[in-house]
Formats: C-alpha cells, structure tokens, sequence
C-alpha cells in the first residue's frame, strides 16, 4: 500500500520551528525519524488543530497546551494488542523464558515502548502463570498520557484479548463500562511503569530480556542503530532482544548480538 504524500514540503521553513519547540518542551529530536513519514503525521496534526502552517503550530506548541498533548497523541502510534504476533510470544512462553528462569527465576524484562500496556501485561501473565513471582516488569513509553493509561490498565478492548484463551482471558482481565476490560490486580505487582525516552540515555538496569517491537520503523538507520545499542547495552550475556516480526537488526554482530531465531536475537555470553 502506497502511503499519501503529505501537503507540507520537505523545505517548509516552519518544520525546523516545530522541530526545536518539540525538542525543547519533550526531549523529541523530529530529526531522527524519517522525514516523508513525520511530513505525514505533521499534516494530520495541522489539520486536527486547525493550524494554517507549521509556523502557526510551533507558536501554539506550549506546556501543558492542548496542541502538545494532540503531537504527543498523534507522533506516537499507540497501536498494539495482548500476545501481538502470537507465533513469537508463544516461543517466548514456552522456550526462551523457561530456559532463562532455569539461570535465575529472579528475571527482569524491559517493555520498551509499551503504549497503553498490552505487552507488559501480556509479559506479567506469562510470569505468573510460570509461578515466576520474584520476575520484574520494567514497562517504559516517552508519552506520559499514554502511561497513565497503561497504569490504570483499563484501556484493554475485546480485539486486545482476542489472542488470549478464555479461561485465561476471564482469569486476568475484568469487563467495565464502555465495552472495555480492566487488567486483574494480581498482575499490577510485576511491572513498574516509567517515562523513557529511547534515544535518551537508558535505565540503569540490567535486564534477562529486552522487548522493543515495532517501535523504531519510522526511524533514521542512524537512529535505529543508536537504539539498538542502548537496547543491548542494558541486556545481560546471554540476555535475549525481542524486536517485531518484520523488523530486522542488520549485521547484529556491530552490537554483540545473534540472532537466536526469528525477532530473537541473543547477547554474547
């Protein structure tokens, strides 16, 4: 499918306006995204707030504004669901955590770009389910609005939990007003939610397994690159990076990685 071509012109003197506000008021870099596809959300931003140019969006761009909180809405694509890409999640359950917990059953895991949750609670049903009670979740995403849904574990649909059973769907999440499901209490104590930005510099820890799918597509190759090795710098040997299924870690060696199997890639011990 061919993407629309935006209506902003990739020399728009306003784009750098923009760029320098949104850095400044988030710690966003919009140079480190790929610059046909940031055109694209720019213009749907303008049109959503019924902005003229980019000059105009730059000036309403202002903390707390309801212009800021519609970029942060629109620049992160907050689209996931429970066990996404079922086939991997599945050989994480039963092969890769397992194998990990035999080493130490205290693991620890990164939900790099967590969005509205549905990984890290998906993560905290695989370990409680593996009676893996000493297991932590680190659950991060750069927009706070969104984490605050995550945390509050409300935001979940009947398409969320369609990869689930239902025995374990009725075990681990609750139905609530407006159509939506609530996430059972005894997952909330594996994971702690927190503000990240991946191109920042990364969390202290070290982690068992780091999960960071289909959050850098509309990165730089420069950018993607300094990720990865954030990503892999925070992985203990022998430590596994789970990135999405049509993502691709090229020349995995340049970061201490090898690829284990399909979105699996291993530290070297």
């Amino acid at each position: 499918m061919t993407l629309p071509l935006s209506n902003i012109r990739p020399d728009d003197p306003g784009y750098e306006l923009v760029r320098k506000r949104v850095l400044e008021l988030t710690g966003i870099d919009l140079n480190c995204y790929k610059r046909p596809q940031m055109l694209r959300r720019l213009d749907a931003i303008l049109s959503r707030c019924h902005a003229p140019n980019l000059q105009a969006l730059a000036a309403e761009l202002k903390p707390g504004s309801e212009v800021l909180k519609e970029f942060m809405e629109r620049f992160t694509i907050n689209v996931s669901e429970c066990f996404r890409d079922r086939p991997r999640f599945e050989q994480l359950q039963r092969e890769i955590i397992p194998a990990l917990a035999r080493r130490n059953p205290a693991l620890r895991l990164w939900s790099a770009g967590c969005s509205y949750g549905a990984e890290p609670y998906s993560l905290a049903i695989i370990l409680k389910e593996a009676g893996l009670s000493q297991a932590r979740i680190l659950a991060t995403d750069i927009d706070p609005k969104i984490l605050e849904a995550a945390k509050a574990g409300e935001s979940f649909t009947a398409n969320d939990l369609r990869n689930l059973s239902k025995d374990v769907a009725a075990r681990y999440f609750t139905p609530i007003a407006g159509g939506r499901f609530r996430a059972a209490d005894a997952l909330r104590p594996f994971i702690t939610f927190r503000q990240q930005n991946l191109l920042g510099k990364p969390p202290a820890e070290q982690f068992d397994i780091v999960l960071c799918r289909n959050v850098t597509i509309y990165f730089t190759e420069e950018s993607k690159d300094a990720v990865t090795q954030h990503l892999t710098s925070t992985l203990r040997p022998g430590g596994i990076l789970f990135i999405g299924e049509t993502e691709t870690i090229h020349r995995p060696n340049r970061f201490g990685l090898a690829l284990k199997s399909t979105s699996f890639y291993e530290r070297a011990a």
